[in-house]
């Protein structure tokens, strides 16, 4: 018998963050974020952010947080590229009007950040705060895509993690 996602997060955060890994709401990266770059990827022009341990990165409907889930779901299952065994690869692409891409690729090791979309909407305030500190104790970094924050969200994550990082897309 399936447990219900209720049921799911009473038993395990672990089986919980699989769930939602399946689901395309989760990703386990072998490496931490500490810039990413879109230039004329999606709604954004040109656009930096910084990240640091914990970060949520919130704002309304079209405000680009998809396309950031996207473009780093991009670099990261290139990985799955990689020939087993090897630490490291690249791609190289030249086309024909001489424009280049080129991609370096490391090795899928231990999990060192996790980016999820928007999982908060299905938990009850209690069992958010249970999954922050769970969080918390995996000793990764967490990028967070949110999309509204209140006050009371805004208080339990400044409790939890104090170090916080608020990117606000808009």
């Amino acid at each position: 018998m399936a447990l219900s996602t209720g049921e799911l997060i009473c038993v395990d955060f672990n089986r919980y963050l699989k769930e939602l890994e399946k689901q395309g709401r989760c990703m386990f990266l072998p490496f931490e974020i500490q810039e990413l770059t879109l230039r004329n990827i999606g709604r954004f022009n040109e656009k930096n952010i910084d990240f640091d341990t914990f970060n949520i990165v919130f704002g309304n409907i079209g405000s680009g947080r998809t396309t950031l889930l996207k473009s780093i779901g991009c670099i990261s299952d290139s990985q799955k590229l990689l020939k087993s065994g090897q630490r490291d690869g690249e791609i190289g692409l030249t086309m024909t009007d001489g424009r280049r891409l080129h991609l370096d690729i490391c090795e899928a090791g231990e999990v060192k950040c996790i980016v999820l979309d928007d999982v908060g909407e299905r938990l009850d305030q209690e069992r958010y705060g249970e999954f922050l500190r769970y969080l918390r104790a995996l000793d990764v970094q967490v990028i967070l895509l949110r999309g509204n924050m209140n006050d009371e969200l805004d208080g339990l994550i400044n409790r939890t993690f104090p170090d916080c990082t608020f990117i606000q897309l808009n």
